[in-house]
């Protein structure tokens, strides 16, 4: 399994650079947000895509996590993909699965990526104190 972007990648205007990156088996699917620097500042990675497929997205130094409904095909009920409640996952075993397919994408992307999912993973790990 190996990450590849995607080009070319439509570009909305008064946005940031998407780029969008996909892999062979189906399994990750990586919308990455560029800044005007050039630095990677967001990013949505959906994983388990042809399963039960679920969303990081790093916003804003925020991270969140949900389960994706992909919709359906019918024309009296959701045809986009939304996303939904709070998903449950091993996120170093996410992270670890991502290292191994980001291997050929840009560096820069690839780096923010893994730095990040080691910092989600991180905060997984560690007790809430709410």
């Amino acid at each position: 399994m190996a990450l590849f972007e995607l080009k070319p990648v439509r570009q909305l205007e008064g946005e940031m650079l998407r780029r969008w990156f996909d892999d062979d088996q189906g399994f990750f699917d990586l919308i990455a947000w560029i800044d005007d620097s050039g630095e990677v500042s967001g990013f949505q990675l959906s994983y388990d895509v042809s399963g039960n497929e679920r969303a990081i997205t790093w916003l804003g130094g925020a991270f969140s996590h949900r389960n994706v409904d992909a919709g359906d095909d019918s024309p009296l009920s959701n045809d986009s993909s939304i996303l939904t409640g709070i998903a449950i996952f091993s996120a170093a075993d996410l992270a670890e699965r991502f290292r191994e397919s980001s291997r050929g994408i840009d560096p820069l992307v690839r780096e923010v990526l893994l730095e990040r999912l080691a910092e989600f993973a991180e905060e997984a790990r560690s007790p809430r104190s709410d």
